[in-house]
């Protein structure tokens, strides 16, 4: 009998950071998180075919090195696949902030302004296509404007594709449709770090020139979400009730490996430079009994992933 097997397609600069932890929560021993050091090398179908073919442990896997070219029907697995994606802009805009303050990456921004920065990425050609076009990163590298990988992966019934700046209503679909594998993904967001320049309007018209060819996914994302939740829910009401209760989880974690506390339980202390909620002791975490990915997640989760607003905070 074949078991179901979830790949996380993780873009870089689109939230999956906190993912990663949520996968490993819902996922435990059958969860494996891979980083990896050259973000533009990435598998092929063949690749992925032979990993689940030889791993048959793993029942979730997180990684950059993936796209939605995926044996959806493998011989020994059915294949599922999740994907954020995100207004290239606001994507780009996180690139340099992370890149700007993450010192164990040797990056431009470490030493340039915004508006050199994007002259550099995007005029220059500084950098390889998959870092800053979502589209190519998503059909494996085929170009920066080909939506028919996207578009065969959605159809196989499979794939499923979901802006980042909607990350609850994502979330609330996955555990309706799929409670057996997501009983519960409300989140704390992670790594929240300061902007230190602002950028304005013209910057960011400037990179929307040449960002603009990723807003077919990005749209694309917006439609399979709006389908799913009428697919998931039987109306509005119904739908928002979700979220609500599902935000109220949410309020209630103090760390993604925690459960929610109980709605009458004493407000935790917060960190003043985060306003996030601080538990007494980091000791108190529980063990997910898959240390080393569990490790993996927490330590190496990427810094900046910001939904909205003036912090940088990945989700």
């Amino acid at each position: 009998m074949k078991h179901a097997v979830w790949l996380h397609v993780h873009v870089p600069k689109a939230g999956g950071s906190t993912l990663r932890q949520l996968m490993n929560r819902n996922f435990g021993k059958g969860y494996y998180n891979s980083n990896s050091l050259l973000e533009t090398k990435q598998y092929t179908r063949e690749d992925v075919s032979e990993i689940i073919r030889c791993h048959p442990w793993v029942r979730c896997f997180s990684d950059h090195k993936l796209s939605l070219d995926l044996p959806y029907h493998h011989e020994n697995a059915d294949v599922y696949a999740i994907c954020f994606v995100r207004d290239p802009v606001e994507r780009f805009v996180s690139r340099y902030f992370f890149h700007r303050h993450h010192e164990e990456v040797a990056c431009i921004a470490q030493r340039m302004s915004f508006r050199d920065f994007a002259n550099a990425e995007l005029v220059q050609q500084y950098v390889h296509p998959q870092t800053n076009s979502q589209i190519y990163f998503l059909n494996g590298g085929r170009s920066s404007d080909d939506l028919s990988i996207i578009h065969q992966a959605i159809e196989t019934g499979r794939a499923f594709l979901f802006p980042i700046e909607r990350f609850d209503e994502a979330c609330i679909c996955l555990e309706r449709v799929f409670p057996e594998f997501f009983n519960d993904l409300s989140y704390v967001r992670t790594n929240v770090s300061k902007k230190d320049e602002q950028i304005s309007p013209e910057d960011r018209d400037f990179v929307f020139r040449y960002l603009k060819t990723d807003m077919p996914v990005f749209d694309l994302a917006h439609q399979q979400l709006d389908l799913m939740l009428a697919r998931a829910f039987r109306s509005t009401e119904d739908s928002q009730a979700s979220l609500a209760e599902f935000q109220d989880r949410c309020s209630r974690r103090f760390h993604n490996f925690h459960p929610p506390r109980p709605r009458d339980a004493a407000p935790l202390p917060t960190d003043a430079a985060t306003e996030t909620p601080v538990p007494a002791s980091a000791a108190d975490k529980p063990s997910t009994g898959n240390s080393a990915t569990e490790n993996s997640a927490t330590e190496n989760s990427l810094a900046g992933e910001a939904l909205t607003g003036e912090t940088e905070a990945s989700v």
